[in-house]
């Protein structure tokens, strides 16, 4: 259901209000809605915290690089469902009170991952020259050796695609006092070495350019290029020792991992209560708070805030025109299903939460298109286990809940179409059909229950319509399209699979005459609106024509056939895969074996999401597309938002 929202306002003294705020953080049940002081005549203003907000989230900022640092270095080992660590108010503030040292943690940490960031630099300067330098391991010259006083010697490249025996001939010829020397070469060029007389250096050079030579050079660097590689080797190892050394100083702070999620958690409560105070207005003496709390908790939330502080609290009813934000709170299989419903949109707050309704439908779908009973009984076994063995975060624990039921529709239409592990030997004790042999009976009532599903959505309409006290609307534009569509579809009768039609031919008879009455009815009601004559007579057309995507939305439900079919259908040609290999029987067994568990794996996998995503459409487009307005902004009351750790009251405690 969607939980009843009060407004609230607070007016108080400026001195309390930061106190205020904190408390409120405490009751964690009042969201602060923003207020623009330029709206107002009166001399106020909203709080400047920006100063205070960007200091925070510096240090929010450095806190969080510091946990990175040590998941990076020493990752902490967490079991698959986890949650968040469990503190009192006082356990809280009292690792707090150690802060200074916590900061010199976070500190270390830091400046860990700084010395890390110089190493690698260094290193990476380090490979560069050195692989710069190895096509050069054997030159044969000291590098700072340019030449004697008669000779240069110019070290240099020259593209792999010369001819390099014609170039040593035309060399020898245009300068005999010249001698070319390849070092190495590689798929891009030859690396080499130019001995030349200095009276011909300039020709030499010269014609060599011509020919693709470049230049290198070696500035800062002294000796030759085996020794400088030996130092750099020499260089890269010292540096690889000051890494692990600084590593193990990262992994011996790592007992101050949780101190410092702590702290984490404190800065991320600071933000968000400089955050709420930005959303107040405030002049030098005073302030106001407006915000929206749960009703049932306005009063006692009142007296303690009153209680507490020099304020005046007043609850009052939202605005016909106003919004309140939603909070949904269910139990049992309503709750299951508020996932999917998220994920497309939470329900207006006006509006019927269809979060029970929808449920029922999306785990019946979803055990019609999964169809194995024990794939099923795997599939609650599993979401029971978690749910009894593991503390989970409430949206965890609801996904975990829903599989859990889908589970058990699983179960439930596995038994109906006698399908177990897709052992066809088990198929003739289907307590309903068996979808491989009667197909067309399965598609039929497949179509039958989208026309129920879509019907219920039409009465979830009908209900928000008559809340609001819209009572002809819903009369005509619900029950209008109920009489309608029910004549189409009773005309339609003897198209449907396993249909006899000459026992239905009476219904037919009946479905024309509520078709022309639904139709006259639509006709003459859904232009009433309409302020021009033309629109009031012919507003209605269209609402006829959409039987047309009510009939398309009814052959949507098809797809229960289709994956209902699948997972059988696969299952069984994995048994009988593992079968047919004529091995020794040992062999046979360890074959059949890995055959079966992977297969029933992948099927398993694949067709429990097939499901999911199908029924979730279902959902979406065919059951929500009939009433659900949607749109509703979540409830966000102020309280810690933490990461790490939740806050017990003491007395919880």
């Amino acid at each position: 259901m969607i939980v009843k929202m009060s407004k609230i306002a607070m007016l108080g003294l400026e001195d309390q209000r930061e106190a205020l705020i904190t408390s409120l953080m405490d009751i964690g049940a009042v969201e602060i809605s923003s207020v623009d002081a330029g709206e107002l005549d009166e001399p106020v203003e909203n709080p400047d915290v920006q100063q205070q907000l960007s200091y925070v989230e510096n240090r929010i900022s450095d806190v969080h690089a510091a946990l990175d640092i040590l998941n990076k270095y020493c990752p902490e080992k967490k079991p698959l469902f986890s949650s968040r660590r469990e503190l009192t108010s006082r356990e809280f503030t009292d690792l707090l009170q150690d802060e200074g040292k916590i900061w010199d943690a976070v500190k270390a940490v830091n400046g860990c991952e700084n010395e890390m960031i110089r190493i690698r630099t260094e290193e990476n300067r380090a490979e560069n020259l050195k692989s710069s330098l190895i096509p050069w391991k054997e030159y044969p010259f000291p590098l700072e050796v340019k030449g004697t006083c008669k000779t240069a010697v110019v070290p240099g490249t020259i593209p792999s695609a010369m001819d390099m025996d014609r170039l040593f001939y035309e060399l020898e010829d245009k300068v005999p006092f010249s001698e070319l020397k390849v070092i190495s070469s590689d798929k891009d060029q030859h690396y080499v070495c130019v001995l030349v007389h200095k009276d011909s250096e300039q020709e030499c050079l010269s014609y060599l350019k011509m020919r693709g030579f470049a230049g290198a050079t070696f500035p800062a660097l002294t000796g030759t290029v085996g020794e400088i590689i030996g130092k750099l080797d020499i260089k890269l190892m010292e540096l690889a020792a000051e890494k692990e050394s600084v590593a193990d100083r990262v992994k011996s702070l790592a007992d101050s991992r949780k101190d410092i999620e702590v702290l984490y958690d404190s800065l991320i409560m600071e933000q968000e209560k400089l955050l709420a105070s930005s959303r107040i207005i405030a002049t030098r003496k005073a302030f106001l708070i407006n915000g929206w709390i749960p009703a049932e908790l306005a009063s006692k939330a009142k007296e303690s805030i009153e209680s507490k502080f020099t304020v005046s609290v007043e609850i009052t009813e939202p605005e016909k025109d106003e919004e309140p934000p939603v909070l949904l709170r269910n139990k049992g299989i309503a709750e299951a299903g508020e996932p999917v419903s998220k994920m497309y949109s939470l329900p207006n707050s006006r509006e019927i939460d269809p979060n029970l309704i929808m449920t029922i439908f999306f785990v019946n779908f979803f055990g019609i298109m999964f169809g194995d009973g024990g794939y099923g009984i795997i599939m609650a076994l599993f979401a029971g286990y978690v749910l009894r063995k593991f503390k989970l975060e409430d949206e965890t624990r609801k996904f975990i809940k829903l599989i859990f039921w889908c589970g058990i529709s699983t179960i439930f239409w596995g038994a109906m179409f006698g399908g177990w592990f897709g052992i066809e030997s088990l198929s003739k004790y289907a307590l309903w059909l068996n979808p491989v042999e009667q197909t067309e009976l399965f598609l039929s009532y497949s179509l039958l229950f989208g026309v129920i599903h879509m019907y219920v959505g039409f009465g979830i309409k009908a209900a928000n319509l008559i809340r609001e006290k819209q009572y002809l609307d819903a009369l005509f534009d619900v029950g209008g399209v109920l009489i309608f569509y029910t004549g189409i579809i009773l005309v339609l009768l003897p198209y449907v699979p396993e249909v006899d039609g000459d026992a239905v031919a009476p219904l037919v008879r009946i479905g024309q005459y509520v078709a022309v009455a639904g139709a006259v009815l639509l006709l003459a009601t859904q232009g009433r609106n309409s302020k021009n004559l033309f629109g009031k007579i012919f507003g209605g057309l269209p609402s006829l024509y959409n039987a047309v995507s009510f009939l398309s939305d009814v052959l949507s439900y098809s797809r229960l056939v289709a994956l209902g079919l699948a997972t059988g259908i696969i299952a069984a040609i994995l048994n009988e895969l593992s079968a047919t290999f004529s091995f020794p029987i040992i062999v046979k067994i360890i074959v059949s074996a890995v055959i079966l568990l992977i297969g029933h794996v992948i099927n398993f996998a694949i067709n429990a999401l097939g499901a999911y995503v199908h029924s979730s459409r279902l959902q979406y487009l065919e059951f929500f597309g009939k009433f659900y307005t949607g749109g509703g902004q979540p409830f966000r009351p102020l309280k810690p938002n933490t990461k790490y750790i939740t806050l017990k009251h003491d007395a919880d405690a």
